[in-house]
Parts: C-alpha cells; structure tokens; sequence
C-alpha cells in the first residue's frame, strides 16, 4: 500500500425507506460516514467522493464520476481504505462488485460500511466474498423490481391520465371528481406577488430582489433568484417576458416613473403608491408617492417615510439632462474581453458541478453572480440606444429609460434625492 494514501469516504442517494435515514439527509449521511473513518483513527485527511443522486444502475455507470474516480485512485495506490454508509451505496450489481473487488485485493484496501468491514481486500476468506457476491445478486435483482414497479405505477398513472412530475411552484396535488392526480393552485405559494414584482421591477433578478425584501417565502425556503423567478414567469405569464434579451435588460416594466428607483436612508427601495386627497368640496388626485414599507410597519423608523412625486420631478429632470451618450466603441473591446472570461468561468462551473467538486447551491450563486455581471455589460452597450428624454411619455416608457440611467436614486432624511448612482459613471457629464 502506498505510503501516501489517503482515506476515502463515497456517498450516494440511493433507494429511501424508514430503515435507511442516510438517504434522507447528505449530512446525516456525510456525519456517518466521518464517524467510521474517525474510530479508524482518520481525522481530517479523509477525501470525499460524492455521487449523490446518480443511481447505482449498471448501465448509469458513466454518470457515478465520483465513483469512477475512486476506483482510478484505488488502481493507483492512493487510496487506503473506503468508508460508505452501506454496501448497496458501492454495488448493486455483481459486475460493480467485480470492479470494486479487484482494485481493492491489488492494493489491500479496506471496505468499511455501517454493516461491518467487507472482507474483500484479500482474498484469503472464500466464504465472505461469496457472501458480498451474493449480496451483489440480490442487490441487483432489488434495483430491477424497483424499476419494474416504477414502471408499472408510472403506466397506471399514464393511463389513468394523471398528471405526472412534482408541482411547480404556485401549485399543489390533487385528485379531481374522477380520481385523476391533478395540479392545483396552492395558496400557501400565490403566484401573483412574483408576477407582480416582475412586472414592477422589469427584470428577473430585480423581481427576485423584490421578493426577498418583502418577505415573500420561496420555494424549498430560502430566498429567490433570478432563474426561479424566470421559470415562474415565463411558465405563467409568457407575454409580460420581453422578446428580445436586450430589450428585457432596458426595459423595465414599471408602471410609475420612478419605481424601483427610490431609495430609504434605511437602503430599502420606495413602494409606489397612489393617494387621493378627499375633502368636503370632492375627491382630489390621484397624486403618486412613494413610500418605504418598513417607515409604514416600523414606529422606529425615522419620519418621513413618504415623498410626492412633484417633489422629485425638477431634481430628476436635472440630473437625467447630464447623460453624455457614449461612444460604444469604447466598450466593444472590453466588453468582448469580459464576455469571454465570463463564458468560461460558466464552463468551468459547470465541470465543478459535475465532477461534484461544487455544491448545487454554491454553483447556483456563482452562476447568479455571472449572469449579473452579463447584465452590466449589457446595460453599458444600451446607452447609445438612450433617446433625448421627453417628461410627457407614459410612466412605462419614462421609466425604462431611467432605469436604463441609473441603479437608483438616494434619498435623504427628509426624503428628498441627494444622488443618482448611474449604470456607467462615465455616461453622466
């Protein structure tokens, strides 16, 4: 054995029932697994090799890379012992057992599992290989009954015109008057706060950002991202999704001329809201302000939380007249530059992900953090498309172009604007 061999840990999801609680949990799973290689006297130089979710199906063997790269290591030597939550994690067939078995007997490796140590590593106890072979039989004829009942339960279903798959978001199961298995509306998950926040914020991302500060719960828990917002978009509201991927970068969908543009000294972004003022003589308005939801529900928050649009217009309309449109050639040749870094950072994420190098969330946060980048570029091209700005267009349009301009607008205590962080610093004269 080589001298500079490591301990190996293999984890992978496998068939869930009430006796195997490693399958419910990758921690549990990972939390058992440590605990075996530390009574071995392992701690801290244990490798982990993760193929959680690929099934132990023989003819899925290509898609087990983690598993295929344990096995190159142990053909080289540099692995000294193997620790799994149980044996059908490693083998459910005789012809993965086989593979197992040889690399383990060339360099004495040691098979650990929650059952016991498998003695497969020398060959000396005839009746012990025997007992994992058959064991790897059995293993086999299991997988194959699954899959036939899977089978069988999916062509009922199929049948029986049931609507197969998890519920989206926004959705739950159900069985109509027939007993059919149907997706219905969840009111635990409202669609209408997402569409709401897209149509106001005029992006994914920004739609997502929404979300979170309102509190709005995602799907799973956590928070939203851009990409969730866009599959619950596109899928329920097709036509508020621009056709072009430039114009959904300058044209947000806000339906006042400064939404999603305002920010509190406290850094959330202003809510528009539309007021009337009713006296004995009549109803006078409407009158547009903008308010900061946590100055309306938070006592502790400094007054005022509100400001008239009328008060922001002269100040607005000044600060927008200093745009210098831009030479997009200035930004071609860097732009191109960076959309090629940011293209293989994609790509090498995308390896991470699969050799299992990365987390699914982690690799999900760095994509969100590419993509955003991808959008600045955009928006720093978009400028030369800015036309000169007339203060009568309708909201929508107004806005688009402001928000084209500018990231937002700081208020300050008395909520009034102090300064316009723009999209591109040079754009501003």
């Amino acid at each position: 054995m080589n001298t500079s061999s490591h301990p190996a840990a293999y984890l992978r999801r496998s068939y869930v029932d009430q006796n195997s609680p490693g399958d419910i949990s990758r921690e549990a799973q990972r939390e058992t697994v440590r605990r075996l290689a530390t009574a071995d006297g392992h701690n801290g130089n244990l490798i982990e090799y993760d193929d959680w979710g690929v099934s132990a199906d023989v003819a899925k063997f290509a898609k087990r890379t983690a598993y295929i790269r344990l096995l190159a290591d142990m053909e080289a030597g540099s692995v000294s012992s193997v620790y799994a939550f149980d044996v059908d994690r490693l083998y459910r067939d005789p012809r993965d057992l086989i593979r197992l078995q040889d690399a383990a007997q060339r360099h004495r490796v040691r098979i650990v599992t929650t059952s016991g140590e498998l003695a497969i590593g020398d060959g000396d106890d005839p009746a012990a290989e025997a007992f994992a072979f058959i064991g790897s039989v059995f293993g086999s004829m299991e997988l194959k009954k699954i899959k036939k009942r899977t089978r069988a339960a999916r062509d009922a279903r199929l049948a029986r015109g049931d609507t197969l798959g998890r519920p989206p978001y926004g959705y739950q199961m159900a069985r109509d008057a027939s007993g059919r298995i149907i997706h219905v509306r969840d009111p635990q998950q409202p669609l209408e706060p997402v569409l709401d926040a897209f149509t106001e914020a005029g992006s994914f991302n920004g739609a997502a950002r929404l979300l979170n500060e309102r509190k709005v719960r995602a799907p799973r828990g956590g928070s939203w991202a851009g990409n969730v917002v866009n599959r619950v978009v596109r899928r329920e509201r097709p036509g508020l999704v621009p056709r072009g991927r430039s114009e959904s970068r300058v044209a947000p969908r806000g339906a006042h001329r400064f939404s999603r543009l305002l920010r509190c000294q406290c850094g959330r972004m202003l809510t528009p809201r539309v007021n009337y003022t009713v006296t004995p003589y009549g109803r006078y308005g409407p009158y547009t302000g903008y308010q900061c939801y946590d100055g309306r529900h938070d006592p502790s928050h400094p007054r005022p939380y509100m400001v008239n649009e009328a008060a922001l217009l002269a100040w607005a309309k000044a600060e927008a007249a200093r745009l210098r449109t831009p030479d997009l050639v200035q930004f071609g040749e860097h732009n191109a530059k960076r959309r090629y870094e940011l293209g293989e950072r994609r790509r090498r994420l995308g390896w991470a992900l699969a050799d299992g190098l990365l987390e699914r969330v982690d690799a999900k946060e760095r994509a969100d953090r590419i993509d955003a980048e991808m959008e600045r570029l955009d928006v720093t091209e978009s400028a030369v498309e800015i036309p000169a700005i007339d203060w009568s267009w309708p909201n929508r349009e107004l806005n688009a172009v402001l928000r084209a301009l500018w990231e937002y607008v700081q208020l300050d205590a008395s909520m009034r604007p102090i300064e316009a962080v723009w999209r591109v610093p040079e754009w501003r004269a």
